[in-house]
């Protein structure tokens, strides 16, 4: 033992080296999936570490069915943080529900792409909806503006620190691929991790690169999925040529194509493909067409953040100022009207949303299903439950294929419905707008009661200038005072003030001196000499303001009166019925793989089939002896506190004199020995 060391446990001895000590067990981790295991639900994972809420995940299905949230609703308002991966309906539909309905009232982390891309998706819903049905009790625009706002954007690997109970709690994102901007997270307390990676992909694509888990090592706990586990990913070149292939097949056949895709996500990827292949074949007689509520919103965000994108699309950029959303064939739409008015011939349409419950993909299915010439392709796998799934298990029987749907849409009134429609807003139109004056009238009223009369006694300042206000007017000492602003020192001499008469008697409103109309008209006729102009009346505030409030009530009436029509209809499904995996998750041995590299102490599967869990669970007790795995289902609660201790311990400043310091990387390092415990 050196004498450094000597002289630093003769210092324990004496009672100089530790103010305090503690001791732990662990940090406390308590892993509660709400929904999304064990089946391809959406994802929702409460974990509690040390007591500080964090939501992993808010998604919601298609159907906006209320009761798959009932295990959110019990936790809404407690929640601290939430940190969301990726920006479709499976990872963040729920949020506008939970802070609109559910009280939810915390930060929100995410990249910025998810973010913005997640606003759109939310939007493209609820337009969307409200056009098929009264979808306002579910969430409202006001929702979606109030979840969104409480966003905090991140970059890739930015450490962020919690607030609150979350004090001490730091949040990483690193690029998962999949999505763009979709985020693997790290949450790290004390020397502890806890990872939560789900739907990443390894493989690099047009638009993204692939994940890698370079920086994350050994973490205390990691929550995966084991979705896509159980099947083969295809070679990428096989894959698009099936996917061309069919496409060209349909369309020189004078028939339409129908790729149902989610409003902003791998759509972009989707576009990227078919731009190369049609600019390689020349195939611009053959029309691309993007069909969503936010189609112009998603190619512009897309246009301006290149830098979120893989290498390829930012070396182009940089060096040739070549901009792949800068697209030559595809035609942006935004209703079935801009749709329909568009060139007659064979069309390849991308529409909203991939799970055919809603938008105009399921109306052109219904339209076009019947047509053997046409072509549906399914880009992923389908949602639990949703029309698309029924459509890919009715494609592959050989008999009659037919399926019942139900189609909703929104029609102007006419006739009878129109006048009664009219009468009933001129009578609300009525009522509103003498409930506006009577406001206007009691706000006039109270602010004239709250006037108070203006003292007529000299002031200090008045005496300085040498004049008094007693026996003038008010409003002459009102309008003298304004004058005298602050930071004005008057000349002291046996001269009377700067402005000793009051000439200038100009009406005041809350924005300065009011305009005089007619002196502009006057103004104008010299200029423009043989024009007339009409002369403007000046209205009073009082008038102008009960115009301007009716005019507000007048425009929140004023809305094309319409009625939802809805029909139930039997579609005979003649149309080719293709599925492609265009999901851009990993497969099973790259998940392997991965899992492996970053060494976990304890893992917790989630997102995936019964069947695609217990494979992932086998292998991985296989390849990494020695670990806790867990396979928790929805409202079981998992501990994972680590089983080592952890100490913390502060030395006295008289202990860390005597310690012997050396720099390392312009700090100074050193070391103590002794016994702790």
């Amino acid at each position: 033992m050196s004498t450094e060391d000597a002289t630093a446990l003769d210092a324990v001895a004496e009672g100089e080296s530790v103010k305090a000590k503690t001791v732990e067990r662990g940090n406390k981790v308590l892993v509660t999936p709400l929904y999304g295991v064990k089946g391809e639900q959406p994802m929702c994972y409460h974990v509690s570490i040390d007591g500080c809420n964090i939501l992993l995940d808010c998604g919601w299905n298609d159907q906006f069915d209320v009761d798959l949230l009932a295990p959110l609703a019990a936790i809404a308002p407690t929640i601290d943080a939430v940190l969301i991966s990726h920006p479709d309906t499976a990872h963040l539909g729920a949020l506008p529900y939970a802070f609109g309905k559910l009280g939810m009232n915390c930060k929100v982390y995410a990249t910025l792409p998810v973010h913005k891309m997640g606003q759109m998706y939310m939007y493209d819903h609820f337009l969307t909806r409200q056009d098929q049905c009264d979808f306002q009790e579910t969430f409202s625009l006001d929702d979606v503006d109030t979840a969104f706002a409480a966003f905090v954007p991140v970059k890739f690997m930015q450490l962020s620190m919690l607030r609150g109970k979350g004090e001490g709690i730091t949040v990483t994102a690193y690029a998962a691929g999949h999505t763009l901007g979709g985020a693997v997270w790290k949450i790290g307390k004390d020397a502890e991790d806890v990872v939560y990676a789900v739907d990443y992909n390894v493989r690099k694509e047009r638009h993204l690169n692939g994940t890698a888990f370079d920086a994350i090592h050994r973490p205390a706990l990691l929550i995966t999925d084991a979705c896509n586990v159980g099947r083969a990913v295809p070679n990428k070149a096989t894959r698009d040529a099936q996917l061309t292939e069919a496409i060209l097949s349909s369309v020189r056949k004078n028939g339409n194509v129908l790729i149902p895709i989610d409003p902003a996500g791998r759509v972009l990827e989707l576009i990227l493909l078919l731009e190369e292949k049609w600019a390689q074949r020349q195939l611009g007689s053959y029309q691309i067409i993007l069909l969503t509520n936010v189609a112009y919103n998603t190619i512009d965000f897309a246009k301006s953040h290149l830098e979120w994108m893989g290498e390829g699309v930012t070396t182009a950029f940089e060096r040739k100022r070549e901009n792949p959303f800068d697209t030559k064939f595809l035609t942006l739409c935004h209703s079935m009207e801009e749709l329909k008015a568009l060139p007659a011939g064979p069309k390849v349409v991308l529409a909203s949303f991939g799970s055919l419950e809603a938008g105009p993909a399921r109306h052109l299915f219904a339209e076009w299903a019947d047509n053997a010439s046409n072509l549906v392709i399914l880009t992923g796998q389908p949602e639990p439950g949703s029309l698309s799934e029924e459509v890919l298990q009715m494609s592959t029987k050989a008999s009659a294929k037919k399926v019942k749907m139900e189609l909703a849409h929104r029609v102007p009134l006419e006739g009878d419905e129109l006048a009664e429609f009219e009468k009933s807003r001129k009578t609300s139109t009525s009522a509103k707008t003498e409930s506006v004056k009577d406001e206007q009238m009691l706000e006039v009223e109270d602010e004239v009661a709250d006037i108070k009369p203006v003292e007529q006694e000299a002031e200090p300042m008045d005496v300085l200038f040498g004049v008094t206000t007693v026996g003038e007017t008010q409003d002459a000492d009102l309008r003298r005072r304004a004058c005298l602003t602050e930071g004005f020192t008057p000349i002291s001499t046996p001269y009377g003030p700067m402005f000793a008469d009051e000439v200038w008697e100009p009406t005041m409103t809350d924005y300065g001196e009011e305009i005089s109309m007619e002196k502009f008209h006057e103004a104008s006729l010299s200029v423009i000499g043989a024009i007339s102009i009409e002369p403007v009346r000046e209205v009073p505030m009082i008038e102008q303001d009960q115009a301007e409030s009716v005019q507000e009530v007048e425009d929140e009436i004023q809305e094309v009166p319409t009625k939802l029509v809805s029909e139930n209809r039997e579609v005979n499904i003649r149309a080719t019925i293709l599925s492609v995996d265009f999901e851009g998750r990993a497969d099973g041995k790259s998940v392997r793989t991965l899992i492996a590299q970053t060494s976990p102490r304890r893992i917790v599967l989630v997102h995936g089939s019964i069947t695609d869990t217990k494979a992932l669970k086998t292998q991985l007790a296989a390849s990494l002896p020695g670990i806790d795995i867990d396979t928790p289902s929805a409202g079981e609660t998992v501990e994972c506190t680590s089983a080592s201790a952890t100490y913390k311990i502060r030395l006295s400043d008289a202990l860390v004199q005597k310690a012997k310091l050396r720099d390392m990387a312009g700090d100074k390092g050193g070391w103590v020995y002794g016994i702790v415990g």
